[in-house]
């Protein structure tokens, strides 16, 4: 497929976009991004190969089926209620070899590969999170919107808590 450079701008840019939105805290900038009936969802590996297909009946490493949920999640790092989330590392998202794979007139297939690193103050420590986006968009009027995020994560051990802002 040989993308409009246009859409591709467009997707390229909501892309970063989000990136920005994590990096910087802007939480509910990031969730105006997401349609309501979003899914946004990590799976876990079920072995070396294979990762698991129901979110609803197997473990993930991070299931929101729709953006009440991910706002649920904001909420617990916005709250102060959660020991874990009250000194936040700082991240920094690298979003690259973003590739268009399938456009209609309603929706976009796009892919990425990331990879974000983190600091964590109280331990002096950086780690690191990578892997391969595959994101399905939704044409708004004249804007994009995430349908869907699906996130793989590469990593064999996770070092610290994960969530939306690691990945």
């Amino acid at each position: 497929m040989r993308p409009d450079p246009v859409l591709k701008d467009a997707v390229i840019e909501l892309l970063l976009e989000e990136a920005d939105c994590l990096d910087e805290r802007r939480w509910h900038d990031w969730l105006a991004l997401y349609q309501d009936d979003a899914v946004y969802w990590a799976p876990s590996w079920d072995d070396d190969d294979v990762l698991i297909d129901n979110p609803k009946g197997e473990i993930s490493l991070i299931y929101c089926g729709n953006r009440d949920r991910m706002g649920d999640r904001v909420w617990r790092i916005e709250s102060g209620l959660s020991s874990s989330l009250l000194r936040l590392p700082r991240t920094r998202h690298f979003v690259t070899n973003i590739r268009l794979r399938q456009a209609t007139a309603d929706e976009v297939i796009a892919t990425a590969n990331f990879q974000v690193n983190t600091y964590k103050h109280e331990e002096q420590r950086t780690d690191m999170f990578f892997g391969h986006y595959r994101y399905r968009l939704t044409r708004a009027g004249e804007a994009l919107q995430i349908r869907e995020k699906y996130i793989v994560v590469c990593n064999d051990i996770i070092p610290r808590q994960m969530d939306i802002f690691n990945v």
